[in-house]
């Protein structure tokens, strides 16, 4: 409704009646009697595009040299402003300067307002009753409840057998088979039947720690897709074209979606950097990171770059042997969300989608991926990207699966790091954009997000430490981070998520009510000792700065390995 009245906005200010916009069925009518009387969208481009001579071209020219020259500019106008400031102003500034630094600094009584007692919080999480079946051979979670008429299917296939190489090209074949066409269809009229028949259709991979052994993991390409329950016929036959006959040939389709990737990666950087920073950090520690680093870090973007520029061919080739690979119904789970009326039908159309894929039964264990750390040794790295402006820092140690008893405990270290000193000493004072600690995927991480400063960021995270391990929090303010982070526990969850979680790998109900009873039983030295346990000393641990060109040669004279990201690697 929002969305919908600011839309409004732009004709009723230039003196249009605004309820004439919300005539819908009257402006399709309206278009589907012209575009029947002829080609009259294809009239329209040719008028106002390809026969319009009053147009102009603009080529935008990067310079290379554009960073380096932008630091040289900045520090003259810093000389010039410097000299032409008295010695009053200048006292003046210092006067400032120790005036904010005072404020920044004053601890503010809080005690006034209104908080939340952890008394008040709820002792047992939210539940959401599931139940399992089997269909074909392939086991099948059934949330029931009020999902609006919407029915929701994901289908996630195992993919642990894969070696180094086939993992890297998990979200290529996951783009690709998101988006060329299948069976009698071309991409465009699959593009067609997703719009018309299914709110979202879609292949993802996803990869998570195991909840409860340290060095594992899960690997696998999620199917997700739902519709009004009137399409359900629609949507399995689009997924049955889709497992069956999908289009690799269609090189073009294929080249455009490098190329969209490729466009986009600077921008998803800057935007992003922080997680691509905690991404590259957590590689340097545990297995898991490595690959998060190979599927979704700058690795993967290299990957990416490498196949834009290479041949095609072979990427067509390595995705249509990955296909061959999930044609086996034996590494299949999946979860149907709808209302209990159409259970039925969703399984059978289940059923017929299943029948249509072989039942190899390889007998191996698609489950869970092993892997030794190799590192030894904590590493500190730069990644130069060229003309980025700002920086991304990140460190992570190594930590505790999400089922150990030490978890809920590191998850409340972090938000009471995060809100209580690292908001003041970097986004206050350093001026970044953002900042936090958090325990997440067997590792706990630092990070800053667009921040001016890198080696005093990283200082902080020492200070941080010393000050979780001297214990300089108090009850109040580890009390406050234990009802933020059950407020994030029991956030709502929309009918068409639920149970979601836990078929994609996360806690279970036992263990979520052991983490919930975890943090709300905290103490204030039980997080003091384990900051010291796990994050002081020599613990292993991946410094990572992203930075622009001009920080490259500060890095390496401090002994950091460099890597360099661009268009051209």
């Amino acid at each position: 409704g929002l969305h919908l009245g600011v839309g409004l906005l732009g004709a009723w200010l230039h003196g249009s009646k605004p309820a004439e916009y919300l005539q819908f069925n009257t402006h399709i009518k309206q278009f589907k009697e012209l575009e029947s009387s002829g080609n009259h969208i294809k009239d329209l481009v040719r008028e106002h595009f390809i026969d319009n001579q009053h147009k102009l071209t603009v080529t935008l020219i990067p310079d290379e040299e554009y960073g380096k020259k932008l630091g040289e500019r900045e520090e003259e106008i810093l000389k010039e402003k410097i000299c032409r400031l008295t010695q009053a102003d200048k006292e003046e500034l210092q006067k400032q300067a120790t005036e904010l630094q005072s404020a920044q600094d004053t601890v503010q009584d809080l005690s006034c307002l209104p908080c939340i007692q952890l008394n008040d919080v709820p002792l047992s999480p939210l539940h959401y009753p599931v139940h399992s079946t089997n269909v074909e051979g392939v086991p099948v979670q059934i949330y029931e409840g009020p999902t609006n008429g919407i029915s929701y299917f994901r289908c996630l296939i195992s993919d642990c057998d894969l070696v180094d190489e086939q993992e890297s090209v998990l979200p290529l074949y996951s783009d690709i088979m998101s988006s060329v066409g299948a069976g009698g269809r071309s991409y465009q009229d699959c593009d067609l039947q997703k719009m018309l028949r299914t709110g979202k259709f879609s292949c993802s991979t996803h990869a998570t720690a195991d909840k409860d052994q340290i060095d594992k993991y899960k690997l696998g390409t999620l199917l997700s897709s739902y519709c009004l329950n009137d399409n359900l016929p629609y949507m399995y036959s689009l997924w049955q074209d889709l497992l069956s006959k999908p289009h690799f040939q269609e090189t073009d389709r294929i080249k455009a979606l490098l190329d969209a990737d490729v466009a986009g990666q600077k921008d998803q950087i800057t935007g992003s950097g922080h997680q691509f920073a905690l991404t590259r950090s957590r590689s340097h520690i545990s297995p898991f990171g490595e690959l998060s680093e190979q599927i979704g870090g700058f690795k993967q973007a290299k990957i990416v770059q490498q196949y834009h520029s290479g041949d095609i061919e072979k990427l067509v080739s390595e995705a249509a042997g990955t296909h061959v690979s999930h044609l086996d119904r034996s590494l299949f789970s999946m979860a149907l969300n709808t209302t209990p009326d159409k259970i039925d039908e969703n399984l059978e159309a289940l059923s017929q989608l299943l029948r249509g894929v072989p039942d190899i039964k390889s007998g191996k264990d698609y489950g869970i991926i092993a892997r030794d750390i190799v590192a030894v040794d904590s590493v500190n790295e730069f990644v130069e990207i060229s003309n980025l402006g700002v920086n991304f820092c990140a460190r992570s140690y190594r930590a505790v699966p999400a089922s150990h008893p030490d978890s809920p405990i590191l998850t409340l270290l972090g938000s009471v790091m995060s809100s209580k000193f690292l908001h003041k000493e970097i986004r206050e004072k350093g001026g970044a954009y953002g900042s936090g600690a958090m325990m997440n995927q067997q590792a706990f991480s630092f990070f800053s997000y667009r921040d001016p400063n890198n080696v005093s960021t990283l200082s902080v995270f020492d200070q941080a430490i010393d000050w979780a391990c001297q214990g300089s929090f108090t009850d109040q303010q580890l009390q406050e981070a234990k009802i933020s982070i059950i407020g994030k526990l029991d956030a709502p969850i929309a009918p068409g998520s639920r149970g979601l979680s836990e078929f994609l790998g996360g806690l279970d109900l036992d263990q979520r009510q052991a983490f919930r009873t975890g943090i709300l039983n905290a103490s204030r030295s039980e997080v003091q000792r384990l900051a010291g346990q796990y994050l002081s000393g020599d613990r292993l641990h991946g410094n990572v700065v992203v930075g622009a060109e001009t920080e490259t040669s500060k890095f390496r004279d401090l002994g950091y390995r460099i890597d360099t990201f661009g268009q051209n690697n």
